[in-house]
C-alpha cells in the first residue's frame, strides 16, 4: 500500500534540507577526525537524523531542547548555525561555545540551547528545571529533555518523570533509542519496557525513529499537547546507531546490524517526496549540492579562526 502524504512541501523540503545537513556535516567530520584537526572527542549521529528533525520542525527559538553527549543533530536541527559548530569542533573561538566547550557542550541561547551535559542523563533534570521556570514565569515556551536509553538507567530519569508529572509541567521527555549503551546492548543493561516505565507517569507515544514523517506526526501532537498546558508527554524514537560509539568508524556491532536500505532516514523520505511529487529527482540534487557548499564553507570559517586567546582563563 503506498504511503499517504501527510506533510506540506515546505515542511518536506525543510525536513530533508535539515537530515542533509546533519548528514553531510557528519560525515566531512567522520573524515576530518583521523587528521587530528579536531580538539575534541566527537559522538556522530548518521543514521538518527530523522528524531530530531523531526521534533524540531515544531519548535521555536524559545523552546528550551536540552541534550546529552550526541549533540551535533539535534543542536543543528534546532538552529545552530554549522559554522559555529565546526568552529567549536576545531577548538576555534567562533564556535558557539568559544572553541571552548568541545563537542559534547553545545551552547546557542538565540536558537534555545541552553546548554549541553555529556553526564549521561543530566539533561533530563534540566529540562524539567526549565519547564518548572516556564510554569513559574508564566512564559511562554515548552522544554525537551532529550537522551538516550541508557540515560533512563539512571536515578533522576525516575525523579524527573515523578516531579513533572506531579506538577504537570511542559516538558518533552524525547528517548533517541539506539538499542546501545556505548557498545552494550540494552537487553544487557535494561531489565525494563522504557514506554511501560514513562506510562506510570504520563502519557507517553512511540515513533518510527528512522522514519522521519513518524516522528514528525507523533512530535506534532506531543508539543501541542504541552502548549495546551495537557502535562508532561514522553515520546519513544527507536533508531539505528550506524557510527562507533565515538569517533569515526562505522560500528561493528553484531547486535546493530545496518540495512541501509531499511534504516536510512534520508533513502526514506527522498523516496517519498518523489513518489508524492513533493520534490524532483533534480530539486533533490540540487539540494544535496547546495548542503556540501555549506559544509565546504562552515570548514573554511572553522579553519580560518582564531584559537581563543589564554587570557578568557582568567578570573575576572
Amino acid at each position: 500500500m503506498e504511503r499517504q502524504a501527510t506533510i506540506r512541501r515546505d515542511d518536506g523540503h525543510w525536513l530533508l534540507r535539515r537530515m542533509r545537513l546533519i548528514r553531510q556535516a557528519s560525515e566531512r567530520i567522520a573524515a576530518l577526525y583521523p587528521t587530528n584537526v579536531l580538539e575534541t572527542p566527537v559522538h556522530l549521529c548518521i543514521g538518527q537524523e530523522a528524531v530530531s528533525v523531526g521534533l524540531c520542525r515544531h519548535l521555536t527559538d524559545q523552546d528550551k531542547l536540552f541534550l546529552g553527549h550526541r549533540t551535533h543533530g539535534p543542536a543543528l536541527a534546532k538552529g545552530l548555525p554549522l559554522p559555529r559548530l565546526m568552529a567549536e569542533l576545531f577548538g576555534r573561538t567562533t564556535g558557539c561555545s568559544h572553541g571552548v566547550g568541545g563537542s559534547m557542550h553545545l551552547i546557542d541561547l538565540d536558537h534555545g540551547l541552553p546548554g549541553s551535559s555529556a553526564i549521561v542523563g543530566g539533561c533530563i533534570a534540566l529540562g524539567v528545571g526549565a519547564a518548572l521556570a516556564a510554569r513559574l514565569q508564566r512564559a511562554d515556551f515548552v522544554a525537551v529533555a532529550y537522551f538516550g536509553d541508557a540515560a533512563t538507567n539512571a536515578g533522576v530519569f525516575y525523579e524527573s518523570l515523578n516531579f513533572a508529572a506531579l506538577h504537570r509541567l511542559p516538558v518533552l521527555f524525547l528517548c533517541e533509542d539506539n538499542g546501545l549503551s556505548n557498545v552494550m546492548p540494552k537487553s544487557a543493561h535494561s531489565a525494563y519496557d522504557v514506554l511501560g516505565v514513562a506510562r506510570q507517569f504520563m502519557p507517553a507515544l512511540a515513533a518510527d525513529g528512522t522514519d522521519v514523517l513518524s516522528v514528525h506526526d507523533r512530535a506534532g501532537e506531543a508539543v501541542a499537547r504541552l502548549r495546551r498546558g495537557d502535562g508532561p508527554i514522553f515520546l519513544h524514537c527507536p533508531t539505528k546507531r550506524w557510527m562507533k560509539h565515538q569517533g569515526h568508524e562505522a560500528c561493528d556491532l553484531p547486535e546493530n546490524r545496518i540495512d541501509v536500505a531499511r534504516d536510512c532516514p534520508i533513502h526514506k523520505l527522498e523516496a517519498f517526496l518523489l513518489q508524492s511529487r513533493l520534490a524532483t529527482a533534480t530539486e533533490l540534487a540540487q539540494l544535496e549540492a547546495e548542503v556540501a557548499a555549506e559544509v565546504d564553507a562552515a570548514v573554511r570559517f572553522a579553519e580560518s579562526s582564531p584559537f581563543p586567546d589564554p587570557s578568557l582563563l582568567e578570573v575576572r
